[in-house]
């Protein structure tokens, strides 16, 4: 995670360099401030990174999606679920080159079950599925295809600002339909309650038990 939020602000750090005139404190402090606050889903904004070019915003982008650590109130992915698909698809290209070999997949020496990872990528297929109908859903009421993407992702994420010049960090959601408005407070909802939780109640066994 550290790594991760390292290496982005070093890279925005060194675009802030190039197309502005401030100097290396504070294209750092400005780097490392928003990216932090998208990262970790905080909300804040110190200035418009939309204007830092095309290679910024898709760095933010990603970064709505990685989402903090396991076990803050963040949104997103999380880092550790992340790991966990990493080191599944890892173990399983490994055992189709060694058939025979035992792969444990391991997180602080601590085994990754089955049972955890398919809970893994129970979520992370559902928050991908998800994204992909709020894209569209938003994409039905007028919205365009950049403010689309980023109001799903920012409100599966509960991230905040979106993208775009409607949503961005200098923009606000007052001016979307209330259509879209119903769809993302949906999103938002099922992004908070990370998915699980909601549908088990939506299930009518639930209720017979």
């Amino acid at each position: 995670f550290c790594l991760i939020i390292a290496g982005f602000t070093f890279l925005l750090t060194l675009r802030l360099l190039q197309i502005s005139d401030d100097g290396f404190f504070r294209s750092l402090t400005m780097a490392a401030f928003n990216l932090v606050s998208v990262i970790t889903t905080t909300g804040y904004a110190s200035g418009d990174y939309l204007l830092w070019g095309p290679a910024a915003v898709m760095l933010f982008f990603f970064a709505t999606f990685i989402g903090g650590c396991s076990g803050s109130t963040s949104g997103g992915f999380k880092m550790f679920r992340l790991y966990v698909v990493f080191t599944g698809l890892r173990a399983h290209f490994m055992r189709l080159r060694s058939p025979s070999a035992v792969v444990v997949s391991r997180i602080d020496r601590h085994e990754i079950t089955s049972d955890i990872y398919n809970a893994v990528t129970v979520y992370v297929f559902l928050l991908t599925i998800s994204y992909i109908a709020v894209t569209i859903a938003l994409g039905l009421t007028g919205l365009d295809l950049i403010t689309s993407m980023s109001a799903a992702a920012t409100a599966l994420a509960n991230v905040g600002p979106g993208l775009g010049n409607i949503i961005g960090p200098a923009g606000n959601f007052q001016s979307l339909p209330d259509s879209a408005k119903w769809i993302l407070d949906v999103a938002m909802v099922l992004g908070r309650l990370e998915f699980e939780t909601l549908l088990v109640l939506l299930m009518p066994s639930f209720w017979r038990d």
